[in-house]
């Protein structure tokens, strides 16, 4: 109680600045949104983006599935831009600020992830040529998590290698071993895509996942996924899953999309030994046709269950549909299942930006008890897109140079079955955030919420200084909540980074965080960063501290460490991680 109390102290007695906007901070505005309500695979999207940050989007060449791969823009930024760019190629990035919608905190986020150069005419690829100008990276990772509880056996371990060119051929290789798990019982995922080779749009080969329409047939996690920014309907296609995590569904096999004009024809397979070891096949098509502003989809699936006294199947199909008029796009998709009997789900979006800086959504589901799709990853409030039936609407007010300020209201209705009752169950969940930009160094962030969720009725605010300055990079964040039973929980964080300007950059970015938290629904989830390629968002929980040190130190152009060292404490208990890795880069 001692070290509580200590932390406690020093969290209070620093300074309450922090930092401006860094790679790790479009992570957190994209991702921290989604703890507390989304089952979502972090490390392939971070892998994700961290392979544009090293093989750019030319914007002057990108594609609106290349761009909705940048979860911060919106669908009416993407849209604004492909407009813009067909009539104006680009000649610098800068000139983001003439097109509607883009502000300097979009182009800010941006100037990670894309280039601005000509256009080339050549599209072929010569063997020598890829092998040549590809890049190569092997990561080596190993932790003691956990070391009190795991006394006898700590240690995970992953070993990954990726290879990438130009975006065009992307292949991989992923082994990781569990705390307490023998070295025999590895955990693996390999992949191999190609991209735009002739009529071939995409193929991919191993483990890899899909999202078309709205996601009611099949989606990811991440689609359609309930935060303050604007829904966005995300990437269509097929695309690699480049996760070692056994706990998503990925699909796991061969997948091909081949355009002609202006259809693109899509058939995959998949097969997987589930974990009671039966076996799960996946057949699969999707039509999408896009004609200007018009886009019609439809998608069959067929799921083969093939159990130990029998066999059974289930048939999913649906159609979608998107028209984009100016300042208008509307959604919608609608699909069947077939389970016991057959279910319904569908989905209508509406998007309306009637002047420049203004955005307004509107977004209303509905699907049935009796729908069930292990593929199916809709908007929702639940992970899974079933017995759901609620309206979302969303509100983004970015019209002063200063300010920006967003408002989500959401709705919903369950149906519970007990013993062949109908037990309903209503919620609700409002968001309010606002940002403020006094410079490029401050910045402020308030977030006010207020749920009901199971008869527990929940309102928690959060508040965030961040400020950046010749090296120094600082953030403060207080979190506090009260439930219906007035129970209540507070947080307090203090982070400090600093890069040193040495020839081989190393920085050390230290976290202090203190927290006194009465009842498990008063838990508050925090972001942190972590390792290359991992961080986590935690729920803290009790009376206590944590306390943690991240290491990067590029040692030379090829090579970069990583370390995390980090610490909680509790009334109760306590726990001990350690994480390196090693990143080999050519």
């Amino acid at each position: 109680m001692k070290r509580c109390r200590l932390l406690i102290l020093l969290l209070f007695g620093m300074v309450i600045i922090g930092h401006a906007q860094t790679i790790d901070d479009i992570m957190y505005d994209i991702y921290g949104q989604l703890s507390e309500t989304q089952d979502v695979d972090y490390e392939d999207l971070v892998s994700d983006l961290m392979d544009l940050a090293s093989n750019p989007i030319n914007l002057n060449d990108a594609t609106q599935d290349e761009l909705a791969r940048l979860k911060f823009l919106s669908d009416a930024q993407i849209d604004a831009l492909l407009s813009y760019v067909a009539k104006h190629p680009l000649a610098e990035i800068y000139e983001l600020k003439l097109i509607p919608g883009f502000r300097d905190y979009d182009i800010r986020n941006l100037t990670y992830f894309v280039t601005v150069e000509p256009v080339e005419k050549n599209d072929k690829m010569y063997f020598r040529e890829v092998f040549h100008d590809a890049k190569h990276e092997i990561t080596l990772r190993t932790d003691a998590r956990d070391i009190e509880h795991y006394k006898t056996d700590p240690i995970y371990a992953q070993l990954r290698y990726r290879f990438n060119y130009k975006n065009r051929v992307q292949m991989g290789i992923n082994l990781k071993r569990n705390p307490s798990s023998l070295f025999r019982d590895l955990d693996y995922g390999t992949y191999l895509q190609l991209n735009n080779i002739g009529h071939l749009k995409t193929l991919v080969a191993g483990n890899y996942q899909g999202q078309y329409g709205m996601g009611l047939v099949l989606g990811n996690p991440f689609h359609m996924s309930k935060s303050i920014y604007l829904t966005s309907c995300g990437t269509e296609g097929i695309k690699k899953f480049s996760s070692a995590s056994p706990s998503y569904d990925y699909l796991h096999g061969a997948a091909a999309t081949v355009r002609y004009g202006e259809v693109d024809v899509t058939a995959l397979y998949s097969l997987r030994q589930d974990k009671d070891s039966n076996w799960h096949h996946v057949v699969g098509v999707n039509t999408t046709w896009t004609h200007n502003r018009l886009r019609l989809g439809l998608t069959a699936l067929e799921n083969i269950y093939m159990l130990p006294d029998r066999d059974s199947t289930q048939a999913c199909f649906g159609i979608y549909a998107r028209y984009n008029w100016g300042r208008v796009d509307l959604s919608s998709e609608i699909a069947t299942s077939q389970g016991l009997c057959w279910g319904l789900a569908s989905s209508l979006m509406a998007r309306f930006t009637p002047i420049d800086g203004l955005g307004l959504i509107a977004l209303y589901r509905y699907y049935s008890p009796s729908y069930t799709n292990r593929y199916a990853y809709g908007f929702a409030e639940k992970s899974k897109t079933t017995d759901e039936n609620g309206l979302y609407l969303g509100l983004d007010v970015n019209m002063l140079r200063q300010w920006r300020f967003l408002f989500y209201a959401d709705g919903y209705r369950q149906v519970n079955r007990k013993n062949d009752v109908d037990n309903p169950s209503w919620g609700y969940d409002l968001q309010f955030q606002a940002h403020y930009f006094t410079t490029s160094e401050i910045s402020m962030n308030w977030r006010l919420r207020a749920r009901m969720k199971q008869d527990i009725y929940t309102n928690s605010l959060r508040y965030q200084l961040l400020y950046e300055s010749a090296g120094w990079k600082l953030k403060t964040q207080l979190d506090a909540n009260m439930t219906n039973d007035w129970n209540w929980g507070a947080s307090v964080l203090q982070d400090i980074q600093y890069t040193f300007a040495w020839k081989r950059p190393l920085a050390l970015q230290l976290r202090l965080q203190a927290f006194d938290i009465r009842n498990w629904a008063n838990r508050i989830y925090v972001y942190e960063n972590d390792v290359l390629y991992a961080f986590s968002i935690p729920a803290v929980y009790g009376q206590g501290g944590r306390v943690y040190l991240n290491m990067r130190w590029k040692i030379c152009k090829q090579l970069s460490l990583y370390l995390r060292a980090s610490e909680t404490l509790t009334m109760t208990s306590n726990r001990t991680d350690i994480h390196l890795l090693m990143r080999a880069y050519l």
